[in-house]
């Protein structure tokens, strides 16, 4: 047998050492995980988003700005379009399965980021009535407290024909009704509606039940008119806080029931016709008297007015009792009925106060201020 030589044993040696070097090294690279672009081991997306990403170009494009959660999202859910990435950066993410599609609708309508934005966070429950119109400009509701989206083709079908008006006028008067024929639309009141909250409003637009009648009805004092107790109580102090300022009233009507203002009005419409008779009295039902919270009042030497210096006296101090003026002069096209110096109705001092000082009739009052939306 042949025997290797020291020096080959040394070049045999070398070589081993090599080759395993050289397979040890190979395993390592073959097992090590490859270093990822600094980029994107700082990138906030999640991988798969990543992917998504690069296999569109647009990894660089993105992950040089700051982490979006909407263009996350968007690419997570298939919902992306290049030309929208600038918008996107704008529009804050809400947590919504429809978010993605919504937000390229809107997109696609011409809506900017900031229009969008205002829908997600105040109108997204109603936002298909967007979706389901041209693009209009939504941002000039936004500081309109008693805006209701869900009247929002009423808005500007009304805005249209009264260009007079801004958008908070139209949006308050729309609110009234006055968009509609009076009694075309309304809401009927539960008799527990009518006999608990004073500070119900009666209109053209708002009924009473037929056999509602106050439960606390009481005598005016020295006569056979009534109101409910604590109107009538109020009332009480009212004439003496006249007496005092030598302004002399009574009343002349007061509590009616459904009957007996079908009555009046019915003999006015006769008269008169009905377009005549609406201007001036109740339809049955809509009529405050039968809330027992509503008077008539004279001047004592006239028989169905109040004089123009007791009219005065009545402005300045009914709301100090609990009264408003309730048909004020010059506010026909909002009360829908003529001017009535003589018709105060009870809210209870605090209110009448705010009413008062508002210089709104009870109408408009109601509708910023009361009405649950």
């Amino acid at each position: 047998m042949n025997r290797l030589t020291t020096k080959g044993k040394i070049v045999f040696g070398i070589l081993s050492i090599f080759i395993i070097a050289l397979i040890t090294i190979t395993l390592i690279f073959i097992f090590t995980p490859k270093d990822k672009d600094p980029k994107e081991l700082n990138s906030k997306y999640k991988e798969e988003v990543i992917e998504i990403m690069k296999g569109k170009n647009l990894y660089n494009k993105i992950n040089e700005k700051e982490y979006s959660k909407t263009i996350e999202i968007m690419l997570e859910q298939n919902e992306f379009k290049e030309k929208y990435l600038e918008d996107y950066y704008k529009i804050e993410y809400i947590n919504d399965n429809s978010f993605p599609k919504n937000t390229n609708n809107l997109l696609d309508k011409n809506y900017t980021p900031a229009e969008i934005n205002y829908i997600n966070n105040n109108l997204k429950e109603d936002i298909n009535i967007l979706l389901n119109m041209k693009h209009i400009d939504i941002l000039k509701f936004k500081d309109i407290t008693n805006f209701d989206i869900k009247k929002l083709e009423r808005y500007l079908d009304y805005s249209k024909e009264n260009t007079k008006y801004d958008m908070k006028t139209v949006v308050t008067y729309v609110n009234i009704g006055l968009d509609l024929e009076g009694y075309s639309e309304y809401k009927s009141y539960t008799k527990s509606e009518a006999e608990n909250d004073l500070t119900i409003i009666v209109n053209k637009y708002h009924k009473l039940p037929e056999d509602f009648e106050p439960s606390d009805l009481v005598n005016l004092e020295n006569t056979n008119y009534k109101l409910r107790e604590e109107a009538a109580s109020a009332f009480k102090k009212l004439t003496e806080a006249g007496i005092k300022d030598n302004v002399i009233f009574y009343p002349f009507s007061a509590y009616r029931s459904y009957n007996t203002q079908n009555g009046l009005y019915t003999n006015y419409k006769n008269r008169d016709g009905e377009k005549e008779a609406d201007t001036y009295s109740a339809r049955p039902g809509f009529s405050e008297h039968q809330l027992g919270l509503a008077v008539d009042v004279r001047s004592s030497n006239l028989t169905s007015n109040l004089t123009t210096e007791d009219y005065k006296w009545m402005l300045d101090n009914s709301y100090k009792y609990g009264f408003i003026i309730r048909y004020p002069k010059g506010k026909q096209h909002i009360t829908q009925f003529i001017e009535e110096p003589w018709h105060i109705r009870y809210l209870g001092v605090e209110l009448a106060t705010k009413v008062h000082d508002s210089g709104l009739t009870y109408d408009e009052y109601y509708d910023l201020y009361i009405e649950k939306r």
